[in-house]
């Protein structure tokens, strides 16, 4: 069908050849949001981000010192508090059950289980600038959540490795701002159980505003008496809240200029991935991941960290306009006959249709330039992206509207639609209590049946099943 420019909209065409629309458009959805950004967690996109002068951030420490060079900053304290440990941490961490933190005792008499590290709080003294590498970007996993900083950010400098190589992934950030891109940005946002901000020159950045002894996490106790060594509830309750953002407005984002490789000509669905489509870096080539990095350089140093337009809250209107709609045509009894799903997609449609004059083509267009702001850029690829993807939900519905005739065919071209937008939505529990959350595989915890299929669990005792979804932490 013919697309029409009406009222001055951008005059697009669903010709426009951008890769992977539909995951590009998922990476603006899901972009510093826990839920979508656990799912998709083999991220592959890059944003500029700012977070405001007067945010407070949290670090989590063995020492009182006020930080110098490089500082590991979360948003909440809870999350902070996890790295709040004794001088000298357990073999393993806090989450591996094969061993039992034991108690020191400081030479006080008085246990480190009363003061096992230190809290940090911290305001910024500026207007932060960021790169924030989505997904699952902290998570020290063999399945891909490292591959888009290793190979891209740091160029394939960094040795092959996780937890081990963290500190070396700190220090590379604050060399390239440094020696590459003219200190235009302060550090890096990533996400693994939370938001976290490795953040260069933490002196000139941040003041201080306390610091407090903290106490030492001791695993809470499940009904057959098992220690849980998972993550604390409190730090559960903290991260599932920003299931769906930040909050507080404390990060912003430039939606109108971003790199991506999906939007790129490289294969990253390699033949050899699992049933679970996870897109991969390591297979490609470094001259090939070289453009990548050359594009994310052109980021950083040609754009201000501002856009024009939040091109997420425009994603927002779209699922929320269709995600339940979708699911409840393909699902509902209600719509068993094809006569019944065209009387209610007739009633979605109510408002694209003049009766003084009638043009399936013309109802297509408003449908799809609904939520397409004016001032939009028409260079954007957001704005392609979310035009496509519009076109693609309204032409659908209009050819069920219209053409169809078969129930079996109207169904069978709506779950196709569905399957390839893959909106993280469909995944949501409901109906959680109050004491529940929607769980889903959190780096380093949740299994394979998690992520199938999310179901309520109790903060307290969550993940208490084999955690099989990440593989063995990558020391």
């Amino acid at each position: 069908m013919k697309l029409l420019c009406l009222l001055g909209l951008p005059a697009l065409s669903a010709a426009v050849a951008v890769n992977n629309t539909n995951h590009i458009f998922n990476a603006i959805h899901s972009s510093m949001r826990q839920w979508g950004s656990s799912i998709n967690h083999n991220g592959m996109s890059f944003f500029l981000a700012s977070v405001p002068k007067g945010t407070a951030l949290y670090h989590g420490s063995s020492r009182p010192d006020t930080l110098v060079d490089i500082g590991w900053m979360a948003f909440d304290p809870e999350h902070a508090l996890v790295f709040a440990r004794p001088p000298h941490p357990p073999r393993h961490p806090p989450h591996d059950g094969r061993v039992q933190q034991k108690i020191v005792m400081s030479k006080h008499g008085d246990s480190m289980e009363d003061h096992a590290g230190w809290l940090h709080t911290y305001l910024t003294t500026k207007k932060l600038r960021l790169v924030y590498v989505d997904g699952m970007s902290a998570g020290k996993s063999n399945i891909g959540t490292l591959d888009s900083q290793d190979r891209i950010l740091f160029n394939d400098s960094i040795p092959y490795g996780g937890v081990s190589q963290e500190t070396e992934r700190a220090k590379a950030v604050c060399r390239i701002s440094a020696e590459e891109w003219d200190n235009r940005i302060d550090g890096v946002i990533r996400m693994a159980a939370g938001f976290e901000i490795i953040l260069c020159a933490p002196e000139e950045n941040l003041v201080a505003e306390r610091v407090t002894k903290s106490r030492l996490h001791k695993p809470k106790h499940h009904e057959d008496h098992k220690p849980n060594h998972g993550k604390p509830g409190e730090l559960l309750r903290v991260v599932t809240s920003r299931y769906n953002g930040i909050g507080g407005d404390r990060v912003r984002i430039n939606y109108d200029h971003f790199v991506s490789v999906y939007d790129s000509d490289l294969n990253i669905f390699p033949a050899n991935s699992t049933h679970i489509t996870r897109p991969r870096l390591t297979h490609l080539s470094k001259s090939s991941i070289q453009k990548i990095r050359q594009r994310l350089t052109n980021l950083v140093m040609d754009y201000d960290i501002h856009g024009m337009v939040n091109w997420q809250a425009v994603a927002d209107m779209t699922v929320q306009q269709y995600g339940r709609r979708l699911q409840d045509l393909v699902s509902s009894p209600r719509f068993r006959a094809i006569e019944s799903l065209k009387a209610e997609i007739a009633q979605m449609w109510e408002s694209f249709t003049d009766l003084g004059y009638s043009s399936p083509d013309v109802e297509i267009q408003r449908c799809t330039n609904r939520f397409i702001p004016h001032a939009a850029s028409k260079t954007s690829l957001a704005l392609e992206v979310t035009f496509t993807i519009n076109e693609q939900i309204c032409s659908t519905l209009a050819t069920i509207l219209y053409d169809d005739h078969n129930y079996a065919v109207a169904v069978g071209r709506l779950q196709e639609l569905m399957d390839y937008l893959s909106w993280t939505v469909w995944k949501e529990c409901h109906d959680c209590r109050d004491d529940e959350f929607c769980a889903i595989p959190i780096w380093p915890q949740g299994s394979l049946e998690d992520y199938e299929d999310p179901r309520c669990q109790r903060y307290d005792s969550a993940y208490a099943g084999e955690n099989d979804y990440w593989g063995p932490i990558l020391h």
